[in-house]
């Protein structure tokens, strides 16, 4: 894919160091690999020679030569580090600060450090011709996922944060055909505190702020077996027991 990937690692990880972990979340080691290397390999379809890879850490974990090491031996080369100096109000506001880096042209995925996707279930030729946004998701249970409705023709009518408007609950990527649409719903949509929930910026809900504007969004829907969430210790022992593909 050309254009840019924003990569949010700007939390402090803290269920996991309260767990007796002692290293970050990203540097966790799973099945002989991190959960750096499970995220960034869901992304192998999406990563491109030409594409920009952002990566936004928090200062305090000093995680810029982890990054590089990690991406020279996957192979990323464009590689952008943009640190912040305390925690943000959401992932929204993490992706929005780190702009500066992404390259003018071509599209925009957020994605996080604690999920891993089985990589041949994310191809960016799932994308539907004439789409302005798209979000991969799967069906399961819970109220605690950004879930997108849709309508008779397959396309989304409604995308809402922690509120069960449908089964399609998000994986947690979040596709953007341009980067300037991004923006400009963020500072949009957020001119509003009322949109805030729970005091957090998500991303999701942006693609409201699209939909209100005339875009196009649409969906994968992606089996659950194929969708391994880490980003809780509990999680995390669900995917170390099974025999990741």
């Amino acid at each position: 894919m050309s254009g840019t990937i924003v990569v949010t690692m700007a939390g402090r990880g803290s269920r996991f160091y309260q767990a007796g972990y002692t290293v970050p979340k990203y540097e966790i080691v799973a099945h002989g690999h991190s959960l750096f290397y499970w995220s960034m390999l869901s992304l192998k379809h999406f990563i491109t020679a030409d594409t920009r890879v952002v990566f936004v850490c928090l200062a305090e974990n000093d995680s810029g030569a982890y990054v590089r090491a990690q991406c020279a031996a996957l192979g990323i080369a464009d590689v952008h580090i943009h640190e912040l100096a305390e925690l943000t109000d959401g992932q929204a506001t993490s992706a929005h600060v780190s702009r500066a880096l992404w390259r003018a042209d071509g599209p925009l995925l957020i994605y996080n450090i604690d999920t891993y996707v089985e990589p041949d279930a994310l191809r960016p030729e799932a994308i539907p011709a004439g789409a302005d946004g798209w979000i991969p998701c799967f069906q399961v249970p819970g109220e605690h996922w950004s879930f997108v409705k849709l309508g008779e023709d397959g396309w989304a009518t409604e995308v809402a944060e922690k509120r069960r408007i449908s089964d399609y609950a998000s994986i947690g990527l979040y596709w953007f055909a341009a980067g300037a649409d991004y923006v400009a719903a963020y500072e949009r949509y957020f001119a509003d505190p009322a949109h805030l929930v729970g005091g957090e910026r998500y991303v999701a809900p942006l693609y409201q702020q699209l939909l209100r504007d005339g875009k196009r969004i649409a969906i994968a829907d992606l089996a659950p077996r194929r969708v391994h969430v880490l980003g809780t210790p509990a999680e995390l022992a669900v995917f170390e027991a099974a025999t990741p593909n």
